[in-house]
C-alpha cells in the first residue's frame, strides 16, 4: 500500500503548480474541474485559483500515477474510468474523459492530521453548534451511551462532529474504529484503528465483524454505506452502548431511511424481512440521530465561506403504524 508521502510526491510531480496547496495545512479539500479549472478549500473558505496552468495532460498523468500508486489502473471507456482510493488521511476521486465531460477531473480531500481535529468547546466557538447542542449530544453520547448517528451532505462537518464527540470517551472504555482512511482522531490510548482496503479484500463488512471478536466497549465505524450496514445495525443491537457511525442523507427522518435500504441490500443471500422488521431493529439499535448541513454565504469581505451547522437531533422511540417516531431534542 502506497503512504501518504509517497502520494503526495506524486501530486507534486504531475501536478506542480498545485504543491502550495497540497503543502498548506489550512487546506481541506482540493478540486481540479475539466479544462484545468481549480477550486480549493482553505480554513473554510472557497477559493478559486487564477490561471493554474494546467493542461489536460496533467491531469490525465496524475490520475494515471495515483492509479499506480496504489496498485490499480485506470482506462478511459471502461469500468475502470474512475479511481477512488484513501491513503492515511488522503481521499483521491478521479474520473478520465470521457466519462468526465469536457476532460479529467480529480477531487483530493485532505483530512486533518492529529492534533488539529477541534473539540467540542471549539466547534461551538466555530459556531458549528450551540453550547446546549454540544452540552446535549455529550450527555446523551459519553454519559447515557446512546447510539448515534450523524449524517449530512458530503462536506457537512460528520466525521468532525463524530469526532470531537468520540474525545470525550472515558479514558477507561475500549474504542474499536473502522475507516477507509484516516480521518479519526479522538485522542484516546485505549483505541484501534482498523483500515478497510475494498481492493485487497479487507472490506467494511469483514472488518466490522472482526471487532465484535476483539472485544470493544464503543464500535466507531467512519461511515455507513454498503455490505457492513447489517452487521454494523446487529452491533449496535447486541450491547455495545454508545456507539456511532454516519450516513450520507438530507434530513434526521432520511438517515433512518437510508440506514434501512443498506441493512435490506446487506442482508445474508436469501435472507428477507418486512420493511416493518427492519424498521423495528433500526430503532431499537439507533437511538439519536443528528444531521448537520452545509451552506456557502458571503463574508463581509466579499468573500465566499463554507458553513456548517448541527440543524436536527432527534431520539427515535421506536415505530408506529410503520413509522418512525422522533423526537426533536434541540
Amino acid at each position: 500500500m502506497a503512504s501518504k508521502a509517497h502520494v503526495m510526491q506524486v501530486l507534486k510531480q504531475n501536478l506542480g503548480p498545485l504543491k502550495d496547496l497540497f503543502e498548506d495545512p489550512a487546506v481541506t479539500e482540493v478540486m481540479v474541474n475539466p479544462g484545468g479549472i481549480v477550486y480549493a478549500e482553505r480554513a473554510g473558505e472557497m477559493i478559486y485559483i487564477e490561471d493554474a496552468g494546467l493542461a489536460e495532460v496533467h491531469i490525465t498523468s496524475a490520475i494515471r500515477a495515483l492509479a499506480k500508486s496504489v496498485d490499480e489502473s485506470v482506462e478511459a471507456n471502461t469500468p475502470k474510468t474512475f479511481i477512488s482510493a484513501s491513503v492515511e488521511n488522503l481521499r483521491i476521486a478521479g474520473a478520465l474523459s470521457p466519462a468526465s465531460h469536457g476532460g479529467p477531473s480529480l477531487c483530493i480531500r485532505k483530512h486533518q492530521e492529529e492534533g488539529a481535529r477541534p473539540n467540542l468547546g471549539e466547534l461551538v466557538e466555530k459556531g458549528m453548534l450551540t453550547n446546549a447542542q454540544a452540552e446535549l449530544l455529550e450527555q446523551l453520547f459519553v454519559h447515557e451511551k446512546k447510539n448515534v448517528m450523524v449524517g449530512g451532505p458530503t462536506g457537512s462537518g460528520k466525521t468532525t462532529l463524530a469526532n470531537a464527540l468520540c474525545m470525550r470517551i472515558p479514558p477507561y472504555e475500549r474504542v474499536i474504529s473502522v475507516e477507509d482512511s484516516i480521518e479519526l482522531h479522538p485522542n484516546l490510548k485505549h483505541h484501534v484503528r482498523y483500515l478497510t482496503n475494498a481492493t485487497k479484500g479487507v472490506t467494511a463488512q469483514l472488518v466490522v465483524q472482526h471487532t465484535l471478536r476483539a472485544r470493544p466497549d464503543r464500535l466507531i465505524v467512519g461511515e455507513t454505506r454498503g455490505a457492513e450496514t447489517f452487521d454494523l445495525i446487529r452491533a449496535f443491537n447486541s450491547g455495545h452502548d454508545g456507539s456511532l457511525s454516519t450516513v450520507h442523507a438530507s434530513s434526521a427522518t432520511d438517515m433512518l431511511y437510508a440506514i434501512e435500504m443498506l441493512y435490506q441490500m446487506s442482508l445474508p443471500p436469501d435472507a428477507s424481512l418486512s420493511p416493518e422488521a427492519v424498521r423495528g431493529y433500526i430503532a431499537r439499535a439507533v437511538h439519536v440521530c443528528v444531521h448537520v448541513t452545509r451552506s456557502v454565504k458571503q463574508g463581509e469581505d466579499g468573500k465566499y465561506y463554507y458553513v456548517r451547522r448541527v440543524n436536527e437531533i432527534v431520539r427515535v422511540n421506536g415505530v408506529e403504524n410503520g413509522k418512525y417516531l422522533l423526537e426533536s431534542l434541540c
